[in-house]
């Protein structure tokens, strides 16, 4: 281990790390092993950080649609009492779907949330490149 000056605070200490961002070598009281980046690097990259990324705020639009549609359901069914319900369902383990509905209606529900599922990996796989 080498004992070098840092190149932030100037202290004689062991040099073993290197920032990310502008390739200084600084002691460890001056590194952030969390994003491996330098303390001055740090207070910029925070500076300009947004508090909702786009994964999050696409995470809260689903989870409020999903939150939504149980408000509507509870609703209908307290409004309209003896409804009979159709579910479609479609569980992904790896590739190997399993689709499973129940109702008169039950192929077109199992039809509908295989097309979600199908548009909604399509959608990760865009997002993801």
């Amino acid at each position: 281990m080498q004992v070098k000056a840092c190149q932030l605070c100037g202290k004689l200490a062991p040099v073993t790390y290197t920032c990310k961002q502008c390739q200084r070598e600084v002691c460890e009281a001056c590194f952030k092993h969390d994003v491996n980046v330098c303390s001055e690097c740090y207070s910029r990259l925070k500076k300009g950080m947004p508090l909702f990324t786009f994964p999050l705020k696409l995470f809260l639009l689903g989870f409020a649609l999903i939150f939504l549609g149980m408000i509507f359901l509870i609703a209908s069914s307290i409004l309209y009492g003896n409804v009979q319900t159709t579910t479609g369902v479609v569980i992904l383990v790896g590739p190997i779907p399993i689709i499973i509905g129940t109702g008169p209606h039950s192929f077109f529900a199992i039809l509908l949330a295989a097309i979600l599922t199908i548009l909604g990996i399509v959608f990760f796989l865009l997002i993801r490149k």
